[in-house]
């Protein structure tokens, strides 16, 4: 299962980079496997994604 890899390009705008395989579990991953199912041919997105800081937005 493919899972995108992300880095913030500009403000807060995020690019995947690419992908890296994973594995998941039947049943201890169910809900992640619906969602990757569910936006099929797109890659899982990871469960932490690269922020904006505050000190970055009030700038």
């Amino acid at each position: 299962m493919p899972l995108a890899i992300v880095e913030r390009s500009r403000g807060t705008q995020l690019s995947v980079l690419g992908t890296r395989p994973i594995e998941l579990c039947s049943s201890c991953d169910a809900d992640r496997l619906a969602r990757y199912h569910a936006n099929r041919p797109n890659p899982l997105m990871p469960d932490a994604l690269p922020t904006v800081g505050e000190e970055q937005m009030n700038g």
